[in-house]
């Protein structure tokens, strides 16, 4: 087996793989971790996935922040994810760097790093996979290579949706600031911004030529991002993969983006090595065709440039209306739950 790619979700299905007596080499063209955040929230069925990796990989996150939403100075409503019935909080914010460390040291296979793949040629019984360093002989191979995929590219498989027209300003510092995530809905300065373990981030759109503003903290990181929601045609080709970025892309408005690799990770290390893959897309795509569209309509809402006072007027009174208000401030439309758990 094979798995290109040692970020979150490689890490997790290289570790499950083993675990379920795999033979797994991971393939990683990066000489050296990424040492700067980039995913950074969970929730709780991703958290528990982790945790059932290692308890330790959950133990130093932020739990049980609250989400805003603010337009004019004024607070719209709050979100409190309520904890599941396994007592994982319903949402927590982590440090990337800190948790593919914690992933990386569970490995007990074997790991190249800076030999990244460059081609392959399947048959019925395997995949003879080209590298930088050499070929290599395997069942299966798994991109878990991100959204510009060679895994995905060199398979001939299509990749769908679009990317959204808007650019986004993304900030790290390093420090602490407040704790709560924040949707600042403003017209002008569409605004995003949350804690992480040492930091807070900041994201800002950015309009007809916009200057970023400055934040209260030292910067660590700052870089432009254009969202989009794509999905590979297929996420399964004969003895090749897809999993995370790889398959499928959504905007992060909702945080679901690393928990639907993390998911894929935990499925197909389930179905992989009971030679159940040809359930893994009808299992997993209903979820993730579920959140990017989540994703898309909370980042529609807040990007929002004409009929912002009447979108604030239905966001205040939808929180303060009988049942709905209640509904909405446990997580209304989110639903954690993906059926990975009983895997």
């Amino acid at each position: 087996m094979v798995v290109a790619g040692l970020g979150p979700v490689g890490a997790v299905l290289a570790l499950r793989l083993s675990r379920a007596g795999m033979a797994v080499l991971v393939l990683e063209r990066a000489e050296s971790p990424y040492p700067l955040p980039r995913a950074i929230a969970a929730d709780d069925e991703v958290q528990e996935l982790l945790a059932r990796c290692d308890p330790s990989l959950v133990a130093g996150m932020l739990h049980d922040q609250p989400v805003r939403f603010v337009s004019g100075g004024c607070e719209l409503g709050t979100i409190r994810f309520p904890r599941s019935a396994t007592g994982f909080s319903g949402l927590s914010f982590f440090h990337q760097p800190t948790l593919e460390a914690g992933l990386a040291s569970l490995l007990t296979c074997e790991v190249r790093r800076g030999a990244g793949v460059t081609g392959f040629a399947q048959d019925a019984s395997g995949v003879t996979v080209r590298t930088t360093d050499g070929e290599v002989r395997a069942g299966w191979l798994v991109g878990c290579d991100g959204a510009s995929s060679t895994v995905r590219r060199q398979a001939g498989i299509s990749w769908q949706g679009r990317d959204l027209p808007h650019r986004w300003h993304v900030v790290d510092g390093t420090g602490e600031y407040r704790n709560g995530f924040t949707y600042t809905c403003e017209a002008q300065l569409p605004t995003v911004d949350m804690p992480m373990p040492g930091g807070h981030r900041w994201e800002f759109l950015l309009r007809d030529g916009q200057a970023p503003p400055e934040v209260p903290l030292p910067v660590v990181r700052a870089a432009d991002y254009r969202y989009g929601a794509r999905r590979a045609a297929s996420w399964h080709q004969g003895r090749v993969l897809l999993a995370g970025d790889a398959a499928h892309t959504m905007p992060p408005f909702a945080g679901q983006g690393l928990g639907a690799g993390v998911r894929d990770a935990w499925a197909l290390g389930a179905l992989l090595p009971e030679g159940r893959v040809g359930e893994y897309q009808a299992l997993r795509a209903p979820h993730v065709r579920e959140m990017t569209r989540l994703s898309l309509f909370v980042g529609a809402v807040l990007q929002a440039r004409r009929g912002t006072t009447a979108r604030d007027a239905l966001l205040r009174s939808a929180f303060r209306a009988p049942g709905l208000g209640p509904w909405l401030a446990r997580g209304g439309p989110r639903r954690p739950r993906s059926g990975v758990l009983e895997l």
